[in-house]
């Protein structure tokens, strides 16, 4: 972590992390996640969230993984 810290792709990468976490607990306690709605038939509100926080989180490491990553 304080590596990351130390260059701006890396406190870069935390803060949308950050941001995500932060979104992550806004809709949670917005009662979107609570609503009867089935999305394609089987898939929740909840299950629906966690992917999309999920993907996020993998492109952003992968940019900063493949892009930005100071120990090549």
């Amino acid at each position: 972590m304080k590596e990351m810290m130390g260059h701006a792709p890396g406190r870069v990468f935390l803060s949308a992390i950050a941001l995500s976490v932060v979104a992550f607990i806004v809709i949670s306690f917005s009662g979107i996640l609570e609503q009867q709605i089935l999305l394609f038939g089987w898939m929740t509100p909840p299950l629906w969230i966690g992917m999309a926080f999920t993907i996020f989180w993998l492109i952003c490491y992968m940019i900063y993984f493949f892009f930005f990553w100071p120990y090549r």
